[in-house]
């Protein structure tokens, strides 16, 4: 359909629109001022490179389509009004048109042979085929429906991960996550959360469904109430509602942080490599921690993660307000205790929140890296970490907005005919040579190795990787079991995971102070005395220092 009516209205739109602009105060001459051009645009989302695609038209003699453009003359994709644009993977953006779905290769503008359904399909045959050769889940696996198969970060770009649950005769059998290229982690098992136990003390739980050793905790996991809330390179974040027995409270949220990397097995199930989880509660004498539980609880809010920390973006239509949650271990007490005992948990709290007012739900973006951009009276500006920052001046009827990052963004006026693009290209056409480079946890023949930031392979050192520590041997292989460091013992679990508190290695005992190093002689554990001999085993049914001690090896007084 050519909208030559609508076109008129709009050019009548837009002049009244340029002639009542006011320039813009108080701005620094650094600001780059954007050129706006002249064309209606319903819909658009930008790309690397200053590409874009967008649903509307641009000239008189245009037809209402969708529209690709590399920085040159626009190239028509598809013929018809887009109902919807969305983003997936790291370079595609699904088209919608009634029941037509189309994926288009923004790196080059053209349409893809399968759709986002299609790959979809194929990737849960090939996962029940995997799950199905695990002595956990056996053949029956293959015949199970999925009753959960949703993208993680749905509407970015990045990485494609998904969410399953397979369910049979009304139980839920298995849950996890599962990359486009079938690399899977299964998350029923690791819990490794911080649970009340009294006011003065905390207990980590290391599994859902099963109580430590010397314990009675059991922590059990809802799965209807379980919401992935975002992703990076590394892990995957998902906030989980749990049902906690014989402890001071019956039920909590945390924030898991989900490495994707593969871990240990269970039954020939492959775990995640590491899962740290922080707590979200009011329930501290912590205004921070009460602060981010409201922002991780608002509605209208998309979660980012940028370089560790969490940030919350909540778009209400007329103001957009940004939070930024770290994970952190810390030591707090409970706001009802009087006593002001500090407990030792993994929190979520905020660190930075600002807002900053827009005149539509539409002029907010975040871009490729987590950052959150809006455009309101002729400024779009960015959050930098700490404030609202202004970056590029405009026409004051823009009002849309989509950034890929800060070279490549477009705004638009919605219902007018103005548009601005930034679209800064390199000189030199030629890709760069790039060494693809290895970081994080890689599983060799020989063992677990770990690759810093940088690439280069950590040896003979200890490696703190989302609140966890691990020691990687002098040959860069990952240590379990006991390790001995410059004199001091450590115990290091099946993952890798350093162990603190009683360890029951065989049948011997031994204790491990919070540094991780390996207890020697009197201990006094939450008011009881034992005694722990220069190998480190616990002594019981003895006489120390003229002190006995029982078969448990208490003090007996």
């Amino acid at each position: 359909m050519i909208k030559r009516m609508n076109k008129i209205t709009s050019l009548l739109i837009a002049a009244a629109a340029v002639a009542s602009i006011i320039p813009a105060t108080g701005v620094s001459a650094a600001t780059q001022q954007l050129e706006t051009k002249q064309g209606t645009i319903e819909n658009a989302i930008a790309f690397d490179g200053g590409k874009y695609i967008y649903d509307g038209y641009k000239t008189q003699d245009d037809q209402t389509a969708v529209y690709y453009n590399a920085g040159a003359a626009d190239k028509q994709i598809e013929d018809f009004n887009a109902d919807s644009m969305t983003k997936f993977g790291s370079n595609s953006v699904e088209v919608t048109n009634g029941s037509d779905n189309y994926l288009v290769d923004l790196s080059t503008g053209t349409v893809g042979d399968d759709t986002i359904a299609d790959k979809q399909a194929n990737l849960e045959t090939k996962l029940k085929t995997t799950l199905s050769k695990t002595d956990r889940y056996d053949t029956t696996v293959k015949t199970e429906n999925f009753t959960k198969f949703d993208q993680i970060a749905q509407g970015q770009f990045g990485q494609t991960w998904y969410a399953y649950a397979i369910t049979t005769s009304g139980q839920a059998i298995a849950n996890g996550y599962v990359s486009d290229a079938g690399k899977y982690i299964d998350t029923d098992v690791t819990a490794n959360m911080y649970v009340q136990d009294g006011a003065n003390k905390t207990i980590k739980v290391a599994e859902f469904g099963k109580a430590n050793s010397g314990s009675t905790i059991v922590v059990t996991k809802d799965d209807s109430k379980t919401k992935e809330i975002a992703e990076d390179n590394d892990y995957i974040y998902r906030e989980v509602t749990v049902n906690i027995t014989n402890a001071t409270t019956s039920s909590a949220v945390y924030i898991q942080k989900i490495s994707k990397a593969q871990g240990t097995t269970k039954d020939g199930a492959y775990l995640p490599n590491t899962v740290t989880s922080y707590e979200v509660s009011s329930l501290y004498n912590s205004t921070n921690a009460t602060d981010a539980a409201k922002a991780i609880s608002d509605t209208n809010t998309s979660f980012r993660v940028v370089n560790g920390v969490l940030y919350a973006t909540k778009n209400d239509g007329s103001k957009v307000t940004v939070t930024t949650i770290k994970l952190k271990q810390d030591k707090v007490a409970l706001a009802t205790d009087t006593t002001n005992t500090k407990l030792d948990v993994y929190l979520a709290e905020k660190d930075v929140q600002k807002d900053y007012d827009i005149a539509a739900t539409s002029a907010v973006s975040i871009d490729a890296n987590g950052v959150t951009w809006a455009v309101d009276k002729g400024e779009i500006v960015k959050f930098n970490g700490t404030d609202f920052e202004n970056v590029y001046n405009c026409d004051r009827s823009l009002d849309s907005l989509d950034v890929y990052n800060a070279d490549s963004l477009i705004a638009w006026a919605n219902g007018s005919d103005a548009y601005a693009t930034v679209n800064k290209q390199t000189t030199d056409t030629t890709p760069p040579v790039t060494t693809p480079v290895t970081t994080g946890w890689v599983n060799t023949a020989s063992g677990w190795t770990f690759s810093d930031s940088l690439g280069k392979q950590v040896k003979g050192q200890w490696v703190n990787d989302g609140g966890v520590w691990y020691m990687i041997k002098a040959d860069g292989i990952m240590a379990t079991g006991w390790y001995n460091d410059n004199g001091t013992w450590y115990f290091l679990n099946a993952s890798g995971a350093m162990k603190t508190g009683w360890v029951l290695d065989g049948t011997t005992w031994y204790f491990l102070n919070a540094s991780g190093a390996m207890k020697t002689g009197w201990l006094n554990d939450n008011e009881t005395w034992y005694y722990l001999n220069a190998n480190g085993s616990m002594a019981a049914n003895t006489t120390i220092d003229g002190y006995k001690l029982n078969a448990s090896g208490a003090w007996v007084k």
